[in-house]
């Protein structure tokens, strides 16, 4: 069962911070360098300097750790008295749409993935693990919450959360660089408390984004056996909601030695059609693509053929990843992964091979996590990313 309680958050003290959206920041792992520099200059206790601190080496974790002590002692960062679970609204535009999107911040308790409680979709590296455990053990503290979403179709939560927001102001109002609103309200109610608890305890909760923070969580509850440690804080949000969005991450395989081999190579594998229109994501069913072989003036609109259905999960990201990728890694140099369809399609060059993917929905990713199976390496882009900096979790 999952065990879903309230914290005593560690937030920005409005008394000493007048604008709260110049010192939150977005996840560290969707950050440039160019984005880092910018979080750098708006406020001296912007997040970003916890979570990304640019100092070289692994002195970066000593200085993350020495600043959060730091703006903790002056006040800059408060905790507050109760142990509380904290609704998360957002507000953004995306492709000309209005969306609004709903959730809490709250603590789970840690447990492995065979338990199947915690459920991931995709494989994660080496490097961030190590990374995030390392400033972890320094700051003994989440500095941002995993993403997870859970199945709301009797909306007993959004219910919950709709009737405490609409006669309480939110204790923290915010806006994202790119725009996002974000309003916090906090519940220290022992009753409801209570009742969004017991609402959990029967739920599976998937992570959406957060997998390399979730594993190392979990390492670092098995090497710190507090009470504290065996939870992380997360961010949860119902699947069925219209501002939950999971948008592709586009594929470039750059300095490609022999497309043409390649492009052979999908005509025989895949349904295909010439294509001379609009390359959208939004044209595209679960098992389609766009290949796009500059070099050779070729653009096709790809399908799973039947026979391989099953094996993919009805899903191209499967398909371009066996027969594309992996089938051809000797000919191209590296994988561009691409958020933005725009950033996408402009990089592609006669020098590289372009895979546009179509967007998702939570049904393909839960059939793919209940066959104890992952999705490949960057596949889904759960959009809007949640804030860092809204609000942290002491781990002591």
């Amino acid at each position: 069962m999952a065990k879903v309680k309230g914290f005593k958050g560690l937030r920005y003290n409005d008394k000493k911070i007048s604008d709260i959206s110049k010192v939150i920041a977005p996840p560290y792992d969707v950050i440039n360098q160019e984005q880092q520099e910018l979080l750098y200059s708006m406020d001296e206790n912007n997040i970003i300097k916890i979570d990304l601190n640019k100092t070289e080496g692994d002195k970066k974790y000593d200085e993350a750790s020495r600043l959060l002590n730091e703006w903790i002692a002056n006040q800059v960062l408060i905790e507050e008295e109760k142990e509380s679970i904290y609704p998360y609204y957002q507000k953004f535009s995306f492709k000309g749409k209005d969306y609004e999107r709903l959730g809490i911040v709250a603590i789970v308790k840690v447990c492995d993935f065979d338990e199947k409680i915690i459920l991931p979709h995709e494989q994660t590296f080496s490097g961030p693990k190590a990374d995030r455990l390392k400033l972890m053990n320094s700051c003994k503290t989440n500095i941002s919450p995993i993403f997870g979403v859970y199945d709301n179709a009797d909306s007993k939560i959004e219910k919950i959360i709709n009737q405490f927001i609409d006669s309480n102001d939110p204790i923290i109002e915010a806006q994202s660089l790119d725009g996002i609103t974000n309003k916090i309200w906090k519940i220290d109610n022992k009753n409801i408390l209570s009742e969004i608890t017991s609402y959990f305890e029967p739920k599976e909760i998937l992570i959406a984004d957060g997998h390399h923070r979730y594993e190392t969580s979990l390492n670092y509850s098995k090497e710190n056996k507090n009470n504290e440690a065996g939870y992380v804080m997360f961010y949860l949000t119902g699947t069925i909601q219209d501002g939950l969005l999971i948008n592709p991450t586009h594929r470039i395989l750059n300095e490609t030695k022999n497309s043409k081999e390649i492009t052979s190579s999908v005509l025989e594998n895949f349904k295909t059609e010439n294509w001379s229109g609009e390359m959208n994501e939004d044209l595209l069913v679960t098992d389609e693509f766009f290949y796009i072989d500059k070099k050779n003036n070729v653009v096709l609109k790809c399908k799973i053929r039947e026979n391989d259905l099953q094996n993919f999960y009805s899903m191209s990201v499967y398909a371009v990843q066996e027969k594309i990728i992996d089938a051809y890694k000797e000919s191209y140099s590296s994988v561009g992964h691409f958020k933005s369809l725009e950033d996408a399609k402009s990089t592609i060059s006669d020098k590289s091979v372009g895979l546009i993917l179509p967007k998702f929905i939570p049904s393909d990713i839960m059939k793919v996590v209940l066959n104890n199976d992952k999705m490949p390496q960057k596949s889904t882009y759960f959009y809007p990313k949640v804030a860092t900096g809204l609000l942290l979790n002491k781990l002591y």
